[in-house]
């Protein structure tokens, strides 16, 4: 005959605090990372010594360079812009940018108009 199934637990109230349980360990988490190429590599993820190789191998033609200026667009448009309940928020980044640099593109001609105090 069968050992009867152990009781099921008891559920635990309100204000007793629920004790996380332990994660177990995955295979993948045993695995070393595999080593993405310098080339792939995000900025965010190339150390400090490797930022002068890092940036050799950017494309810097006009191509590459207006190619990286539509996927950063396309990268804020879907973000900010095109979501479903959308708000102020990416317009007024974009308004933010503009006043900023607009100023410095004028400040060389601002900062001549500043009051002086013995001029």
């Amino acid at each position: 005959m069968a050992a009867p199934p152990p009781p099921l637990p008891s559920r635990p109230s309100s204000r007793e605090p629920q004790r996380p349980v332990p994660a177990s360990p995955r295979l993948s988490d045993k695995m070393a990372p595999v080593p993405v190429p310098l080339k792939d590599m995000k900025l965010m993820d190339v150390k400090l010594g490797q930022l002068p190789t890092w940036l050799a191998m950017r494309d810097f033609t006009p191509g590459g360079i207006g190619g990286a200026l539509r996927r950063g667009y396309e990268r804020y448009y879907n973000k900010y812009i095109n979501v479903r309940k959308g708000g102020l928020g990416g317009i007024s980044m974009v308004l933010a940018g503009y006043v900023v640099i607009s100023y410095m593109w004028s400040y060389s001609h601002v900062k001549h108009d500043r009051r002086r105090k013995y001029h």
